[in-house]
């Protein structure tokens, strides 16, 4: 910016202690100082003007820059900062590096600090404290503990030394930058994580939004379709599970009175089911942020547009058309994709692709507590695994555990419809209680044996 006399300066806005309760609070660091005599250099690499003085100042608000700049120009000054689309992107590379990146090993790069010290990547959070002093101390929670490393190293975030940095997740020299411009990794890599909080913070507030929002402010959005906003991250085909875009019918006649919001021609969009928590804590009853939740299971806020029976009913066992023709968006219940040939010969577990695990899927509709009388959902011990897989060749039957041991709902209940699988995979389906063994008499047997 340039005064009266040919000053430039980088406005930062950190936490300074003011003189008096009244007066503005500000510092001019010289250019002179060991921490910042670089800054001459660096602020050169875009202002040309050999004339120009540089300094950085710091202030806690606008009052204290604009104190700052009467005292360096000496006339009052009421101007407000104009600030690059990427504040990162017009400083040299000396301004956070105390070497060359281009000549130094990336693991071995240091970087600068208010107080001159060089510090290594594990510590490069005091380097981003300078222009962002709450960052650390005030950051949303937005990875869960659940969140493992290698998933997101798999994703292509950096995670040296298995640290989370402020550069695993953050764009540092894209061409725009702000609070929540972060790398397109890890929005993907959140889409598919189950701990992930990127919704429910302000962390993530410009991912859908050009500016910060007052609580109570009307929304202002940067795309103006809501599906789009949503399938931005959330890439997987929701279809499968609920379309978008669908006026209601005779059967789904309620959604016209529930008051939840719809498109300007009455269709639905994403939000029109689930309702964002945007300046609240998340309810973890409620993951999926079902509008009116939390609710017992998913299928209850289903109800609230679909009948329970007859035309138009929910139900993700019906998977079988009058014709005999599967119906394979019930698949989308449970799996990521529709399984190939489940009942052949070359037929993989892996190639299941559960949404979440079968518990979870179970449990989202059902809450019978444990059964028949006491617990069965437990890992088996080794010797157990194999007198079931005895019983399961002598009796030509299939009891599948999840991850080769662990007792699921499935392994004793086919979940799938009389014609969805062949062979073995297929008895029980349609049965009462769909039990994959000849009789409830017989159901403790591959387990606990009568034969050894």
């Amino acid at each position: 910016m340039k005064l009266a006399a040919p000053i430039c300066f980088l406005a930062l806005c950190l936490a300074v202690r003011a003189p008096a309760a009244d007066a503005p609070a500000y510092r001019i660091v010289q250019p002179s100082e060991p921490a910042h005599d670089l800054l001459p250099k660096t602020c050169g690499v875009c202002h040309k003007d050999k004339g120009f003085r540089f300094f950085v100042v710091v202030a806690p608000d606008q009052r204290g820059i604009d104190a700052a700049l009467e005292r360096l120009s000496g006339s009052p000054r009421q101007t407000r900062i104009e600030r690059p689309a990427n504040p990162h992107a017009p400083i040299a590379c000396l301004f956070c590096h105390m070497e060359d990146p281009a000549a130094a090993p990336a693991d071995r790069l240091t970087f600068r600090t208010l107080d001159g010290t060089p510090v290594g990547r594990d510590e490069v959070g005091r380097l981003c404290g300078l222009c962002h002093p709450d960052a650390e101390p005030n950051h949303p929670r937005v990875l869960g503990e659940a969140d493992p490393v290698p998933d997101m190293e798999a994703a292509g975030l950096p995670v040296p030394g298995g640290r989370v940095l402020c550069s695993t997740c953050h764009e540092m020299h894209g061409e725009r930058a702000g609070p929540a411009d972060v790398k397109p990794a890890f929005l993907a890599f959140a889409s598919r994580s189950r701990a992930s909080h990127v919704h429910g913070n302000r962390a993530a507030c410009r991912a859908c939004h050009p500016r910060e929002l007052a609580p109570g402010e009307p929304p202002v959005f940067l795309d103006a379709d809501p599906t789009a906003r949503c399938t931005g991250c959330h890439r997987e085909d929701h279809a499968r599970i609920h379309p978008v875009g669908r006026a209601s019918t005779p059967e789904t006649y309620p959604m016209d009175f529930l008051d939840y919001p719809l498109d300007e021609e009455g269709r639905l969009t994403c939000s029109t089911c689930h309702d964002e928590v945007c300046y609240g804590e998340i309810d973890p009853r409620n993951p999926r942020f079902l509008r009116g939740g939390p609710y017992v299971t998913p299928t209850d806020f289903c109800y609230r547009c679909h009948p329970k029976a007859g035309e138009g009913a929910l139900n993700p066992h019906d998977q079988v058309t009058g014709d005999g023709q599967v119906v394979t968006t019930t698949c989308a219940f449970c799996h990521r994709k529709v399984p190939e040939d489940p009942g052949g010969a070359d037929f993989d577990p892996k190639d299941l692709m559960y949404l979440h695990s079968p518990v979870e899927l179970c449990m989202d509709c059902h809450d019978p507590g444990p059964h028949p009388t006491v617990n069965h959902l437990v890992e088996m011990p080794r010797a157990m695994v194999a007198k079931l897989h005895r019983y399961e060749e002598r009796h030509r039957v299939h009891l599948p555990l999840y991850d080769g041991s662990r007792i699921v709902c499935t392994t004793c209940h086919n979940p799938h419809e009389k014609g969805v699988l062949r062979g073995e995979a297929a008895l029980g389906a349609g049965e009462d209680m769909g039990w994959r063994v000849p009789s409830f008499a017989e159901l403790c047997t591959p387990c606990h044996a009568r034969y050894d």
